[in-house]
């Protein structure tokens, strides 16, 4: 799933990183595969999941939706995508998904030696491994670098450059936190693969604040 293999970051930030996507194949196990799909959802969720969802249904972070609902009405042909911040609680999910050996495909994409490392622990070897190669041609036209290290935590750009630099202005003038900030942008990403986490602390920082400061917020503007 390469859309979810364009993050960017120093290698300090992205350490907090980790998506897990899991659904069924076309064509070899779709039917019947709805009871699984609840089931690896329930594992992706106990192990303190920062964001998750269902393509079919949107993520945890859209308007009127929560993980009860999304867990009821998985279907099929549900794709599930969620999102860590601890490389411990993914080797957990690696863990008891291949235990329960629900015959789903799992894709986890992260730093390359951290992931590959964890999945070896748990006696995993991967069937197919994709590798982001950059961004290749007119890069001077794209947004600067902290910008598109918010924007592409959404692998579908669902998120414009124009509501991340709003939204740090906001957090700057002290109308929002960051952690405000970051679920107003995780509207935006209806597949469940951007980091809260990791966004406040971008957010923080693109606002010129320290991660002890604690500034004086008007909750209730912007």
């Amino acid at each position: 799933m390469t859309h979810t293999l364009h993050r960017r970051g120093s290698e300090e930030s992205l350490s907090k990183d980790y998506v897990v996507l899991v659904m069924s194949s076309r064509g070899f196990n779709v039917d019947g595969a709805a009871p699984k799909l609840k089931k690896a959802l329930e594992i992706m969720w106990k192990y303190g999941i920062v964001n998750v969802g269902d393509m079919k249904q949107g993520s945890i972070k859209c308007w009127g939706n929560d993980y009860e609902r999304i867990q009821a009405n998985i279907t099929d042909r549900a794709v599930l995508q969620g999102v860590y911040s601890d490389l411990d609680k993914v080797k957990a999910v690696a863990q008891e998904l291949k235990n329960a050996d629900l015959g789903l495909s799992v894709v986890i994409s992260g730093l390359f030696d951290n992931v590959w490392h964890t999945i070896k622990k748990v006696g995993l070897l991967p069937h197919t491994v994709a590798v982001s190669m950059e961004t290749w041609g007119r890069t001077d036209l794209l947004p600067p670098p902290k910008i598109m290290e918010i924007m592409t935590m959404c692998g579908h750009a669902m998120i414009s450059r124009d509501l991340v630099e709003d939204t740090i202005e906001k957090i700057r003038t002290c109308q929002m936190s960051p952690e405000q900030g970051s679920e107003r942008l995780a509207h935006c990403c209806v597949c469940g693969i951007f980091n809260t986490e990791r966004c406040a602390g971008l957010l923080r920082e693109a606002a010129g604040f320290k991660p002890d400061d604690k500034p004086f917020y008007l909750t209730k503007r912007g």
